[in-house]
């Protein structure tokens, strides 16, 4: 092979190189956009679960208070009833006022398990997702830093790469060339 076509070769290994290094820091930064979109999704989708939690909250505080207004609007009106007078005296029997102050009496545990509903809501719920959205964020911050350094050692592994193979080829080219250079001082040689 000619010293033309060995270097043709090297320099196409040398063309071959550069571009996988050059897909390799394609991937490396494709994969890194990937991470930042899908923390992107994630924090827009925790963001998105708390304004529901907290309108849902709103909603069951103000259902709460509905229904307590409409068992006190009812309780009231009772109250004042010869009726009201008689279920004092005759709690266990099931007649319908009886029956009226127990659906009232349920209206009010429901009224304090909304407003319950709503406090976890507000105080629980809502807050875990916000530690969930902030830890998110500082996880993608610290992966950014590990991808860089990642990608920053990988780079110098590559040029290190790049320049021993630039330092191997060209020995090789130098090698090639004295190994003619032989043959053919041989062949002059031999004519002798």
């Amino acid at each position: 092979m000619s010293n033309s076509n060995k270097s043709k070769k090297d320099k196409e290994i040398l063309a071959e190189y550069e571009s996988q290094v050059k897909d390799v820091r394609l991937q490396l930064v494709e994969q890194q956009r990937c991470l930042e979109q899908q923390t992107e999704m994630r924090v827009q989708l925790l963001q998105d679960l708390q304004d529901f939690f907290r309108k849902k909250s709103e909603i069951e505080t103000e259902y709460s208070r509905n229904l307590e207004k409409l068992a006190e609007r009812f309780m009231a009106k009772t109250r004042s009833t010869k009726d009201h007078q008689q279920y004092k005296k005759d709690q266990n029997l099931l007649s319908p006022v009886n029956c009226w102050y127990l659906l009232l009496n349920q209206v009010r545990r429901e009224s304090k398990d909304h407003a319950t509903l709503s406090d976890l809501y507000l105080n629980n719920v809502i807050s875990r997702l916000t530690h969930i959205s902030e830890d998110s964020a500082r996880l993608l911050k610290r992966s950014k830093e590990i991808i860089f350094q990642l990608q920053e050692d990988l780079m110098k592994l590559l040029n290190e790469l790049y320049t021993v193979m630039k330092t191997y080829h060209m020995y090789h080219v130098e090698t090639i060339s004295a190994e003619s250079k032989l043959r053919e001082a041989e062949r002059q040689e031999g004519r002798v």
